[in-house]
């Protein structure tokens, strides 16, 4: 059991390690990995590098890409969220000879509308966040959309320069190399009732930013302003404003011209020669085509133009020629490896947790499955999976009344715009000069008055956006973002068709990197009844997406709750209903463990209770059978020994079949009572069983306790085997021996003669098997090796030993010196061809012969070698000295008589050196 639980918790923690992984690089997994193309979404700046590298800020502002100039990722640095819900975007960078990234970190309200603080972040070369160099914090009277006021990130010698927009001035901050803190180092006023759009350049007299009215001005060396476009007398319209100035490395001002959709440059020095690097001739002659939806631009090192507008990027080349577009970035290999790791893991992971289901079933539970939890499995996912269908239900028409009561909200608000903004005053404007005048002060400020005086979260969120209608086309004039500059066209939509073609009120949504938006757009009409704007307000329907989450949180948590009682409720169902067959359970169990007097209690008068009766009927019949099992058992291992069933492999006498045998190395013992038949005479049949009963009775716990077995009674003796050591068998000859001593003692002391014993012991191959035929089986032992020991036995009282012994036996025996013994030499006997090499065991007899055998061994061992080398002489005088110190050794007398018949009269042909017993 300890096993597979050890494997089981290493499974798990191998689980748990690879889902630790693959959760932490979760964002790989919502990624195709066989997708080597990363599209892009919302691109809102790029520029390149010392190296030429490209890093782009795209998924509307929420990512920074860093790009080979092939387009080939190198990595992603992507936005956080707030505490609150908050969220972060990436407005500007520039790139230092180190190759590390200065970004303007905007933090936005959950709505993604109002800005709520601003930061200057450094981030190494690798993508790795560095430090905070400068923040600023934004309040209600410092109000801000989209953007803050931090602006236009340059290097200028290893220092960090930028741009703090302060609305009536601007500050330009500074941080040297070596340095931790940003310091002021030059500020300028902004001329009257003029208001920063971009700015460019790092010395007074080379710094050019351009104003949300549509003008471009120069900053003199005492900080006063100049403007320098558009002059009297330049062939433009108040409408060609320039937007996304930059500086080349000439001193020229490169910008985008969104009226005329067209990339223009002039010398600042020659104000009227407007120079059009990139327009739609261009385009169409270099087989590109820029959308103009919502364009950017920034200079290379190498005067390269690169423009990003939506999601396409291209490039300019400093001789005029253009770089294929790239609409997506290429994953490297390395990239594409790394994902493909990641997936593995996460596989890894669903198949070690599968397999940890498997070995939890099968190998800890065995397949065991808990009454209990075979209830909870079925029964709560049948209840949850109704709960969540009829919640999903309710939530789904609660969602669909939502969306319905906020375009209905919408559609009320758009055309109440007709009621904020005056139509005749909207026809009026013609240009970005009027920005933040008279009149678009005016609509702001009752736009304002209606949407901004609620704190509700409810009724925050929305963006409001007033349009001009102008020669079927329609331009922007007042909107919640600070990036859009007025009479900036807006795209002509159906729903936009509908409002300023037919005078209808429309409604719509889309979803984008920025969110979830529902809008409601509506006409605004002059004082003559004709369609001159639109009024839009759009909703982030994050507000809305809280409050589903916050209503599916709450369906969530009640299923949770209800699910949680409900499982209470079943297991204390469960657990009542059951508490009885855990009682049966028990009592059942300790019956199977043998306790058979165990009785079953159950007093709750049901169906288990009557179960619990009918176990406790079965359990005494169970008793009762077990009772005569036991002693059927007990009385079969007395006819057949329980280690023969073990050497035939069976576990039970019902599996042994006729014919079963196996061959077996054993030690086989023969014990026999010396003249038992000329004893048996004198005594009564009666007296007969009762003499050899309790012979065998005094004698046959010897052969157990040395791991024997008796496996036949001969009458008057017994055949018993020893598979183990030959040790064993030997040791229990020896105790027999020396326990017919006390036994003789015993019948001497009853009136008895006393008895003598012989004991044949041999080890060799022999073959164990059941003999016999289908009606009448018996098990019996096949072997020459057994007829060994029984002519053994016959010889010990003509060789006048009490235990003989083979060869076989002294080598398998384990320390031979622990027995006393003699050799008697080779032996011939009738029946076997072979002569056996027998040695004599007196460890176990009387005392005086044991002591006469020992002194003696040495002279009777060494005239045995005379007599099998045929000194017969030399064997007679030796034999003569032991039979003068032990007259009983009937051995050497055997040997001596020998020794002197073929002394005197020589030996036969045939004679080999062995000794002949019959």
């Amino acid at each position: 059991m300890k096993k597979p639980v050890a494997v089981l918790l290493l499974v798990l923690l191998l689980a748990a390690v690879a889902g630790t992984y693959a959760f932490q690089e979760r964002r790989l997994l919502k990624q195709n990995p066989l997708n080597r193309e990363l599209p892009f979404v919302s691109l809102s700046k790029a520029i390149a590098d010392p190296s030429d590298n490209l890093y782009v800020i795209d998924n509307s502002k929420k990512t920074i890409h860093k790009l080979e100039k092939d387009g080939t990722l190198l990595f992603s640095i992507h936005s956080e969220v707030g505490k609150n819900g908050e969220q972060f975007r990436f407005n500007d960078m520039i790139v230092d000879e180190q190759n590390r990234l200065y970004t303007v970190r905007t933090l936005l309200d959950p709505y993604g509308l109002t800005v709520k603080s601003e930061q200057i972040v450094r981030f190494g070369a690798d993508g790795s966040f560095d430090r905070v160099i400068f923040n600023q914090d934004y309040d209600d009277k410092m109000k801000r959309y989209r953007i803050g006021s931090l602006k236009s990130p340059q290097l200028e010698q290893g220092d960090l320069i930028f741009y703090n927009d302060e609305v009536t001035k601007v500050t330009e901050y500074r941080l040297r190399a070596g340095e931790d803190e940003a310091k002021p180092m030059f500020v300028f006023d902004m001329p009257a009732n003029k208001y920063l759009a971009d700015i460019d350049g790092v010395k007074p007299g080379s710094i050019y930013y351009s104003t949300r009215s549509g003008e471009l001005y120069s900053v003199k060396l005492d900080g006063k302003s100049e403007m320098i476009y558009p002059l009297p007398g330049l062939d433009r319209t108040r409408r060609n404003f320039p937007e996304s100035i930059r500086l080349d490395g000439k001193g020229r001002i490169v910008y985008i011209d969104y009226f005329s959709k067209a990339i223009s440059r002039f010398d600042p020095l020659q104000p009227y020669i407007v120079e059009e690097l990139v327009n739609e001739a261009i385009e169409e002659e270099s087989g590109i085509r820029i959308p103009y939806k919502k364009p950017e631009i920034s200079l290379s090192q190498d005067g390269d133009i690169i423009i990003v507008d939506d999601q396409q990027l291209d490039r300019r080349y400093a001789n005029g020629t253009f770089a294929p577009s790239l609409n997506n970035a290429l994953y490297s290999d390395r990239y594409v490896a790394y994902r493909w790791l990641v997936w593995a893991t996460a596989a890894v992971c669903a198949l070690l947790l599968l397999a940890a289901v498997k070995l939890f079933l099968i190998d800890v539970l065995k397949r065991r499955t808990s009454l209990l939890f075979k209830q909870i499995v079925v029964f709560v996912p049948a209840v949850v999976a109704a709960m969540v269908v009829l919640s999903m239900f309710i939530y789904n028409n609660f969602v669909e009344k939502m969306e319905q009561e906020t375009y209905r909200e919408l559609s009320l608000l758009a055309a109440n715009g007709q009621n904020l903004v005056d139509g005749d005053k909207l026809e009026a404007l013609n240009s970005p000069i009027e920005y933040r005048g008279e009149t678009y002060n005016e609509f702001r400020k009752k736009i304002d008055a209606v949407f901004d005086n609620s704190s509700s979260s409810e009724n925050r969120g929305f963006y409001k956006a007033v349009y001009k209608v102008e020669n079927g086309l329609i331009y922007r004039i007042v909107e919640d973002d600070d990036e859009m500059h007025m009479f900036n066209p807006f795209p002509m939509t159906d729903e936009n068709r509908q409002v300023v073609e037919q005078g209808k009120v429309a409604n719509g949504g889309w979803t984008d990197d920025t969110g979830s938006w529902s809008y409601g757009i509506a006409p605004i009409t002059n004082s003559a009844g004709k369609i001159v704007g639109v009024f839009e307000t759009s909703k982030n329907m994050e507000s809305l997406l809280i409050h589903r989450r916050s209503v599916m949180q709450s369906i969530v948590r009640n299923i949770v709750i209800v699910t949680a009682c409900l499982l209470l409720v079943l297991l204390l169902m469960t657990f009542i209903q059951l508490s009885s067959l855990r009682k049966l359970r028990k009592s059942v169990g300790d019956i199977a463990r043998g306790n058979w007097e165990t009785e079953v209690k159950i007093r709750t008068r049901d169906e288990i209770a009557d179960l619990g009766e009918s176990v406790n009927t079965m359990a005494a019949r169970i008793r009762e059978y077990i009772m005569k099992v036991e002693a059927f058992s007990e009385a079969y291992y007395r006819f057949v020994p329980q280690q023969f069933l073990r050497f035939l492999n069976k576990h039970s006498i019902l599996d042994v079949r006729l014919g079963d045998q196996v061959e077996q190395n054993m030690s086989t013992m023969i014990c026999n009572i010396r003249s038992f038949y000329t004893m048996s005479k004198l005594l009564t049949p009666e007296q007969n069983f009762n003499f050899v009963n309790s012979f065998l009775n005094r004698f046959g716990p010897y052969v157990r306790n040395h791991q024997g077995m008796i496996n036949k009674y001969l009458g008057a003796g017994f055949m018993a085997l020893f598979p183990g050591s030959a040790d064993e068998a030997l040791r229990a000859s020896v105790e027999m021996r020396r326990e017919l001593d006390l036994y003789n003692t015993h019948r001497n002391h009853s009136g008895y003669r006393p008895v003598d014993i012989g004991i044949g012991l041999h080890k060799g191959p022999l073959r164990l098997g059941i003999i016999g035929e289908e009606q009448r089986l018996e098990s019996n032992v096949i072997s020459d090796n057994v007829n060994i020991s029984i002519i053994l036995e016959k010889l010990t009282e003509p060789l006048g030993a009490s235990i003989l012994i083979t060869d076989n036996v002294v080598q398998s025996l384990s320390d031979a010196s622990r027995f006393g013994y003699r050799n008697l030499g080779m032996i011939q006997v009738g029946g076997i061809k072979e002569p056996l090499h027998l040695y004599d065991v007196y460890e176990g007899d009387p005392d005086t012969i044991r002591t006469l055998k020992e002194r003696t061994k040495a002279r009777f061992e060494e005239a045995v070698t005379y007599y099998q080398v045929g000194r017969f002489h030399d064997a007679r005088e030796a034999f003569l000295m032991v039979i003068k110190m032990n007259r009983q050794d009937k051995a050497a007398q055997l040997y001596f008589y020998l020794c002197d018949e073929y002394y005197q009269n020589g030996t036969t042909e045939d004679w080999n050196g062995t000794l002949s017993v019959s």
